[in-house]
């Protein structure tokens, strides 16, 4: 028997000491009795006489704190087969087409270099639409992406339109700048079948306009704050997500949109719109020093939720995602050319092209197994014996690519780490509070 190294005991100024289990997500408050006993049984579960705490040993086994010798390593390997499985799996296709590389926009972050490219010709559009029929997946997930998709607006309407008449079960998805999704254009959503619809906001005008302007220079936020209002107006049956992309420039600001969007929309917010933030990436950015890293990441959150109340991203740990396009089997990306790539970030790299959809033979499949395997976090010997590794799924996968080929390595570790404690104190008071507002029930 031993406490398992995915539990934790620790001392909240505010609330007294909390136990917490990455394994089973276990989390309660525990008496100012029991600590002492918890203490000794940490410092030593072999030794310790269970016959004074009976039932405190079966709450601990229960919820997974304490754990039988080689059980952490059993878990292990159940979270290990249970992410390949999904990764693996073939049941769906997951396809984001750059319906351009143009874009109207000319941001300060932005890591595509080619804004003056080309709209998918008619030409690739058939191509691509071999490209899906010869998987035999029964669902599709479509990603619109660019470029600025809405330069292609035609093309997506001809794709969506073949797709239907194909027969094929799917859902879409857009991420654009909004700029272009005007009144008169909202109504194609439905039209796309779009569920998710991201556009970006980056603060107050001021700063908003100097981050993202139009190619020539012009400002974007009062055109965009409009469209958004049109979006919200209209018979759109999915989901509006305002993203924010926050660094020590603009942190604050991040406020700023959540709560004006949560006033102009408060029917609807957190249910047909939602604010999150977007922690942008700063290799090569002459004011890379401004950008967060996990830890500042978390520090962030605390920021938000104890100034502001807000919670923009969970500060409780959830079971993680069934990874992204680069680690997926059956998930690719493909430029207005038809070439293939395993990550956003690549569209419009020479040197990251793995494929075409003319081809499924001559593929690049050195690049394509680095980025599946070769950079997994399941065989990262330090996530292994993580604290976190059952609520983390290692990260940006294409940064831990990226430093396999690099001096200056870069963190990919959940924003938790550093900030479990602070960021589990503030959930737990965050629920309280949450307890406090119901209405009180009828206890007999």
């Amino acid at each position: 028997m031993k406490w398992s190294r995915y539990s934790r005991l620790f001392q909240s100024e505010r609330n007294g000491w909390l136990l917490y289990s990455s394994a089973s997500r276990a989390f309660l408050r525990i008496s100012g009795e029991q600590v002492e006993t918890l203490q000794q049984i940490m410092n030593d579960p072999e030794g310790y006489d269970y016959s004074q705490a009976p039932l405190l040993y079966m709450q601990l086994r229960s919820l997974g704190i304490l754990v039988e010798d080689g059980k952490d390593e059993e878990l292990y390997n159940i979270i290990k087969m249970r992410h390949l499985t999904a990764l693996y799996a073939d049941q769906s296709l997951t396809l984001t087409i750059a319906v351009t590389s143009s874009c109207n926009f000319d941001c300060s972050y932005c890591f595509e270099a080619n804004h003056q490219g080309h709209i998918m010709s008619e030409e690739t559009e058939d191509r691509v639409m071999r490209f899906i029929k010869s998987f035999q997946s029964p669902i599709l997930h479509i990603t619109w992406y660019g470029g600025e998709p809405m330069l292609a607006l035609e093309r997506m309407r001809s794709i969506n339109r073949r797709l239907k008449d194909m027969g094929k079960r799917f859902d879409a998805s857009m991420i654009t700048n909004g700029y272009l999704l005007t009144q008169d254009k909202v109504k194609y959503l439905n039209e796309l079948n779009i569920s998710y619809l991201q556009i970006t906001l980056d603060g107050k005008k001021e700063t908003h306009d100097a981050r993202r302007y139009l190619a020539g220079g012009a400002g974007t936020y009062d055109r965009i704050v409009s469209n958004i209002d049109a979006v919200m107006k209209s018979d759109f049956r999915g989901t509006l997500h305002i993203r924010v992309n926050v660094d020590g420039r603009n942190d604050e600001e991040f406020a700023y949109v959540y709560q004006m969007m949560q006033q102009k929309y408060p029917q609807d917010f957190g249910r047909r719109i939602t604010v999150y933030p977007g922690f942008v990436r700063g290799e090569g950015h002459p004011d890379s020093g401004c950008f967060f890293d996990p830890v500042g990441q978390g520090e962030f959150l605390s920021r938000m939720m104890e100034k502001y109340q807000i919670a923009p991203l969970y500060l409780y740990p959830q079971r993680p995602s069934s990874g992204c396009v680069l680690t997926k089997r059956n998930a690719f990306v493909t430029g207005p050319d038809g070439e293939l790539y395993k990550c956003w970030d690549d569209v419009g790299n020479e040197e990251r092209i793995v494929g075409s959809v003319d081809c499924r033979n001559d593929w690049n499949m050195g690049l394509i197994a680095e980025g599946m395997t070769g950079c997994s976090f399941l065989d990262d010997a330090k996530c292994r014996e993580c604290f976190y590794f059952p609520v983390c799924n290692g990260g940006c996968h294409r940064v831990r690519q990226n430093n396999l080929h690099s001096d200056k390595i870069q963190s990919t570790c959940t924003y938790f780490k550093g900030n479990i404690e602070r960021l589990l104190e503030l959930h737990y008071e965050m629920k309280n509070r949450q307890k406090a507002k119901e209405p009180n029930r009828d206890k007999s």
